[in-house]
């Protein structure tokens, strides 16, 4: 696959688990550390994140590091009320 494709994917999947887990550019780079900017790039499928960085996502959303940056096919999850 091409690092278009990846970078696609990546960012994909990151806006997910962001609107998933109600999470602002703003409120994922103050508390991992990241500059707006390079986050930003992430978000817009502009840039890759290296794998010391999709492994802190991955931890902060609680996921696995193939759920940010493998093509999976997201189901909404189903709440009770």
């Amino acid at each position: 696959m091409s690092d278009i494709g990846n970078k696609e994917i990546f960012s994909g999947n990151l806006k997910f688990y962001m609107q998933k887990f109600d999470k602002t550019r703003n409120d994922v780079c103050d508390d991992l550390g990241f500059k707006y900017t390079t986050f930003s790039d992430w978000v817009n499928g502009k840039k890759y994140p290296r794998i010391d960085k999709i492994e802190m996502l991955a931890n902060y959303f609680g996921v696995e590091k193939s759920d940010l940056i493998e093509d999976k096919p997201k189901t909404p999850t189903k709440t009770s009320d």
